[in-house]
């Protein structure tokens, strides 16, 4: 599997924006296969850090990694524990308006910590903070507008939105780190922070205890005089995989906890961690997600509905489950959201592996073979051919496959293979064919997540291209995301939702090729509590380090577990 590289290659890429500090060098040994924690002391867990992504203030960390390594040191409003229930956090009390418009938080009495008083005052200023400035895409807990937030006193602040959002409590309160007034009101640029300690005053359980960007070393001790209490997990220590391989390097004795790549895992890879008692796994379905995209604004056959549906028919996306993942993932829908997810609708429109209804569409199309069993050209006589960006977090056996399918049905396609930033930057530009990436890549909200993702794919005016279907336009489907957004009614929200994937499934601007499911393995004598967030935390981040665990030790409440 080619995963691990290619993402820690594109995760250095994209860390290395935000500047270095060496704080001090992070104490502990590397290795060693022991049990480490004595009864009656906290723990302390090593995983993996797949390098130091940005400065981690709530300003300059990088993507969905770097967003919960700055968790730590800084709390949002609510937070949400194994359930996905929002909790108070920062806040005491939280309430909203039977309309949905208005939403009110009492804050908790707590200190900044340089020992000042945290306030209202404080949570409108992060907010006016993040709205008044231009961040990177990568920047994942930027809050969206709201039509006003006032404080009604030193301890209590109001949002008031122009419409319901369904959205607003996990996107918002949920993520927005809240940052002190007294220090970031005299720091206009934030990326000139971007190595100074004296930007990492916050609230959070921790404290950044060493941080080593050469050798991808960090740690963070937890704080005494945490406002929950002291925190379960003492210490937390982030240190890089021998040879880009986490699995390996906890079976070694490396680590405490580590996961299989996001592009899915062999069950003889697994089995070892399944089949020892010393170990417990986890396992989120649907984590993950590869997509083919398809440029509709290119025009010619990437235009064609009967082309699009033809490549996806051409493909034995079965076998492909069977012979990469030893079925370790699911059969990709074309709705886009995965069968775990609690909006997902099973009765869309199916594209199985049926080669004869491939060359049919084809040859309605008017793409004609030049011989029996030869290549296709267009109705203009230049050759069916396109170029298939791929990006190198996929197995080259993945490519290889994708190749030989549609070659054999006479589409002749143009392989290259690069790494993610390259990806992005085609992709973003617009600049591609046909490409195949990892979703949801260095963001959170993965397929699993809530259904509002759907805007930055479907939408003809996505927050951003990086993942939208280029050149994709349904009036109607813009419709429906808009209004599921804003409908507090579950059951019509649902209904609205299932409209989106039919839709969706219909057209095919981006063709799911398949699901794969996020493993994680630990040793469960060091801590046992890990889990999976359900739609994930904070912007959707797909990954077990909720902070809610390492502070209580416990998958629910804010209750801490005692040695």
């Amino acid at each position: 599997m080619t995963t691990p590289i290619a993402r820690r290659t594109f995760l250095k890429g994209m860390g290395g924006a935000a500047g270095a500090v060496l704080l001090s060098s992070c104490a502990g040994d590397t290795g060693g296969d022991s049990d480490r924690t004595p009864p009656g002391e906290r723990p302390t867990v090593r995983v993996v850090s797949w390098t130091l992504l940005g400065f981690p203030s709530p300003f300059t960390y990088t993507a969905a990694p770097g967003y919960w390594r700055m968790s730590l040191l800084f709390d949002t409003l609510l937070w949400p524990d194994s359930t996905g229930k929002q909790l108070p956090w920062l806040a005491s009390s939280y309430t909203a308006s039977d309309d949905g418009l208005v939403h009110t938080l009492d804050l908790r009495d707590v200190t900044w910590d340089d020992g000042r008083t945290v306030t209202a005052r404080d949570v409108a200023f992060t907010y006016e903070y993040y709205t008044s400035k231009t961040f990177t895409p990568l920047l994942i807990g930027v809050p969206p507008k709201v039509a006003s937030l006032r404080t009604t006193g030193e301890k209590t602040v109001e949002f008031r939105l122009e419409r319901p959002d369904t959205t607003f409590v996990s996107k918002v309160l949920g993520t927005m780190p809240i940052v002190p007034e007294h220090v970031w009101s005299t720091i206009n640029d934030p990326m000139s922070a971007a190595s100074d300690p004296g930007a990492l005053i916050g609230t959070g359980p921790y404290k950044l205890a060493s941080r080593d960007e050469a050798q991808d070393n960090e740690a963070y001790e937890a704080k005494d005089g945490y406002f929950l209490g002291t925190p379960y997990v003492k210490r937390i220590e982030m240190r890089p995989p021998a040879n880009d391989d986490p699995l390996a390097t906890l079976a070694a004795g490396g680590l405490d906890a580590a996961a299989g790549p996001p592009s899915g895992a062999r069950n003889e890879i697994l089995a070892p961690f399944r089949d020892d008692p010393k170990y417990g796994t986890i396992t989120a379905d649907g984590a993950f997600s590869f997509p083919m995209y398809f440029n509709l604004k290119r025009g010619g056959a990437l235009a064609d509905l009967r082309f699009r549906r033809a490549c996806l028919h051409a493909i034995d996306r079965e076998d492909i489950l069977r012979r990469l993942l030893t079925g370790n993932g699911q059969v990709g829908s074309a709705g886009w959201l995965a069968p775990a997810n609690p909006f997902y609708e099973p009765k869309v429109r199916e594209y199985p592996f049926d080669r004869t209804e491939a060359e049919r569409l084809l040859d309605e199309g008017g793409y004609r073979r030049s011989s029996p069993g030869g290549s296709r050209t267009n109705s203009d006589g230049s050759p069916l051919r396109y170029v298939l960006f791929i990006s190198d977090s996929i197995p080259i056996a993945l490519a290889e496959i994708l190749n030989a399918s549609l070659k054999a049905v006479g589409v002749d396609v143009d392989l290259q293979r690069i790494d993610l930033p390259r990806l992005f930057g085609v992709k973003l530009s617009a600049n591609y064919d046909m490409l195949v990436t990892l979703y949801p890549g260095p963001a959170g909200g993965g397929p699993t997540g809530d259904p509002e993702l759907l805007r930055s794919v479907f939408h003809s005016k996505p927050p951003t291209p990086l993942s939208s279907a280029t050149g994709y336009s349904n009036p109607e489907v813009d419709r429906l995301i808009d209004a599921q957004v804003a409908t507090l009614d579950l059951e019509e929200r649902k209904r609205q939702v299932s409209q989106i994937q039919k839709l969706v499934a219909e057209d095919l601007p981006v063709a799911t090729l398949y699901y794969t499911n996020a493993f994680y393995a630990f040793r469960k004598k060091v801590f046992d509590a890990w889990y999976f967030t359900p739609g994930g935390f904070g912007p959707g981040i797909v990954e077990p380090y909720n902070k809610q665990v390492y502070v209580t030790g416990q998958k629910t409440g804010t209750q801490i577990r005692q040695p």
